[in-house]
């Protein structure tokens, strides 16, 4: 008993050791690190009141700054879209810290070169919050999308698109370009495939070797035509061949649009059925926004990415009275009004088509009704039925612009 008294003694010493160095080896590594914790909680309050000043939505902008320590001064580090933030970010905290640190880079990242624009290279690329696979999924791009290139992460690009949208893609799916590569492209005559789905071809016959799969969107640049098929190139300068049938000439299809309330609902109805798919904004599938976005674009209109932003844009419907001022096509949004001490919020959106129905999707694209006498009544919405935004005959207002 004794024997084994002692063995305990001295492996609870020997244990007490340890415990006593990693404790002094964790803190020394912790104060004496050349990028500790940030050690100034006023000057992080203030990197963050700029960021709510001049980068409330991370959405549309970058703005990852934290303030860290370096042989005891403050050091500003991280990345930002806006020369303003920055700049009002310094002068601010040096007033108070006139030796702060300037680690801020401005994007586009000297490390993007000078490729910094970037054309969609593949049907449909997901997009996402983060350069990792596991992110949320952000949103999608089409083919022939062109985006502004931000900065690198090993695979990964962070990019901006042409509606404002700020995410990372990898970059196999994309094609980066200079400004005079990137000229060329956008001012290239389009072909747009105008189908739902279907595929491009090594030769012009649809039994050929396929080049890839194409959506509703999909831009190639026309070379040509070869009896019933365009001729055309990707972004990466492969060749494909596209049927006549399934495409058409940008500026005719541009040309052919009639936006109308008709037009509108037959369009949405025509993707009733797919799939719902967070983030999506193609035929592949489709989140509540996603769908309203398509089927605008559809039309050549393109709207904002999300429904909080879509609900800022386009002509406000008064549904203080009911439904009566709703016409087919408008945009209806469903979430939280706002409240003392709390924001509206909008968590969904949809098309109404008329008739106190609307198609919206949910798990995937369906029509639901507003009226309790209907079969297809939805209950949850309809309690949380807050707004309403006119896009036909708003013109290019705030958020809503035309397909270029």
């Amino acid at each position: 008993m004794k024997t084994a008294r002692t063995h305990k003694i001295v492996i609870g010493g020997l244990l007490a050791v340890i415990a006593i160095l990693l404790f002094f080896q964790l803190r020394h590594a912790f104060c004496c690190s050349g990028h500790s914790a940030p050690a100034y909680p006023a000057l992080t309050a203030l990197a963050d009141s700029i960021r709510r000043q001049y980068a409330p939505d991370p959405r549309d902008d970058v703005y990852d700054i934290k303030v860290l320590q370096r042989s005891g001064q403050p050091v500003f580090k991280g990345v930002t879209t806006l020369p303003d933030a920055k700049a009002a970010l310094l002068d601010a905290g040096r007033r108070s810290h006139p030796g702060a640190l300037d680690s801020i880079e401005v994007l586009p990242s000297a490390a993007v070169g000078e490729k910094i624009y970037g054309v969609i290279n593949v049907s449909v690329a997901d997009t996402r919050t983060g350069a990792d696979y596991s992110a949320e999924m952000a949103t999608q791009l089409l083919l022939g999308a062109p985006v502004d290139i931000l900065q690198p992460s090993t695979y990964w690009w962070r990019i901006k698109s042409a509606d404002g949208y700020v995410a990372w893609t990898t970059g196999s799916s994309l094609v980066r370009m200079n400004r005079e590569e990137f000229h060329r492209w956008t001012s290239a005559p389009k072909i747009i495939f105008t189908d739902a789905c279907g595929f491009a071809y090594e030769a012009p016959e649809e039994g050929a070797q396929r080049v890839s799969d194409l959506v509703f969107g999909n831009l190639l640049k026309y070379e040509g035509e070869r009896g019933r098929f365009y001729q055309a190139t990707y972004p990466d300068g492969r060749t494909a061949y596209v049927p006549k049938r399934q495409s058409k000439r940008y500026e005719d299809w541009r040309a052919s649009i009639r936006l109308t309330e008709e037009s509108v609902v037959q369009q949405a109805l025509q993707l009733k059925g797919i799939p719902y798919v967070w983030g999506g904004t193609s035929v592949k599938g489709m989140d509540c926004s996603g769908f309203s976005k398509v089927v605008y674009l559809m039309h050549g209109i393109v709207l904002r990415r999300d429904a909080s932003q879509q609900a800022k844009t386009g002509i406000p419907v008064d549904i203080s009275n009911g439904y009566g001022n709703l016409r087919p096509g408008d945009l209806l949004f469903f979430g939280k009004k706002a409240s003392e001490g709390k924001k509206e919020r909008v968590r969904h959106v949809a098309i109404y088509t008329g008739d106190k129905a609307f198609i919206h999707a949910n798990g995937y694209i369906r029509i639901n009704s507003l009226d309790p006498a209907s079969p297809s009544y939805d209950e949850g919405n309809t309690r949380e039925f807050i707004r309403a935004a006119r896009i036909i005959g708003a013109g290019e207002a705030e958020g809503v612009r035309l397909w270029q």
